[in-house]
């Protein structure tokens, strides 16, 4: 349980997405808690009649420069104390062996510096062009047919089952969390072409949470348009950057970049301990 100064600070001091407690909560179900400088998260699902759950740590340090050694010592010191039967971690390096680890991935988070950021002409007329089709609205809530681009992108696309189980949490997370906000271009006669979820819970950063378009209603430019309006809303709350989330894959990292963004952290993932099965499994694979 953090205590109202702990949530402040990490409110402070946040820059990656996993700092944002009311995403991670609203997807896993986990209790955040803060040792240091560093934010843990710590999952009893009631299918684990035994054990002592799972726990996720986050080793992007919120107030101090990262020191592998000292990540080591605060991860195993909390490892010896709750004794979780399954840890995922993510860090901008792993200090855990290789053979420890039953599945490891690396990435890297992309950010977006808008405090003086201006458009380049291409962008410029990708925005006009789509603008001429679109407008953007901007609400907290998701609505069935925002659910049903949701479940076209599943039905589309190969995805494992931790990122399902992401995607089909979407609607808890944005009816709890107050900080996150949906983006939605729409056509003249108001149906959904695309939906942006951007996250403005931190002082220093907005985050850009996730990104759906219609496969049957596609629009050049609505993208643009509505990373465009993310910005807008970003500077005018005081942000400074925007954390574009990882790279992905080759069509993602081009998308980023093209708008300016550029790799800013190392991404390293580890998933230690026994294995498991299930979807929550499948989640901490991701996070």
């Amino acid at each position: 349980m953090l205590t109202d100064s702990e949530d402040a600070f990490i409110k402070a001091n946040a820059y990656v997405p996993e700092h944002i407690t009311g995403y991670v909560t609203a997807i896993s179900g986990g209790e955040p808690f803060l040792v240091g400088d560093y934010l843990f998260y710590h999952i009893n699902p009631p299918e684990l009649v035994s054990g002592k759950g799972y726990l996720v740590f986050v080793g992007y340090p919120l107030n101090k420069p990262f020191e592998k050694g000292e990540m080591k010592e605060i991860l195993d010191s909390v490892i010896e104390r709750l004794k979780p039967q399954y840890v995922s971690i993510i860090a901008p390096a792993i200090a855990v062996p290789d053979n420890a680890c039953n599945k490891r991935g690396s990435d890297h988070y992309y950010k977006l510096d808008i405090s003086n950021f201006r458009l380049n002409q291409k962008i410029r007329n990708m925005i006009n062009r789509a603008s001429q089709e679109l407008h953007i609205e901007k609400k907290q809530e998701i609505r069935d047919e925002h659910k049903l681009l949701i479940s076209e992108f599943l039905r589309s696309n190969a995805v494992d089952d931790g990122t399902r189980h992401i995607f089909e949490r979407i609607p808890e997370y944005i009816s709890t969390a107050p900080t996150a906000r949906v983006f939605s271009a729409r056509d003249r006669s108001e149906r959904l072409v695309a939906f942006d979820i951007a996250d403005f819970g931190a002082k220093d950063y907005a985050f850009f949470m996730f990104n759906f378009m219609s496969r049957k209603q596609s629009v050049p430019g609505v993208s643009d348009l509505l990373l465009y309006e993310i910005i807008k809303v970003a500077k005018e709350q005081g942000r400074l950057f925007i954390n574009l989330g990882l790279g992905i894959k080759e069509g993602v990292i081009f998308f980023k970049k093209k708008w300016g963004g550029v790799p800013f952290l190392n991404y390293e993932f580890c998933l230690c301990r026994q294995k498991r099965t299930g979807i929550l499994k499948s989640f901490l694979d991701r996070l």
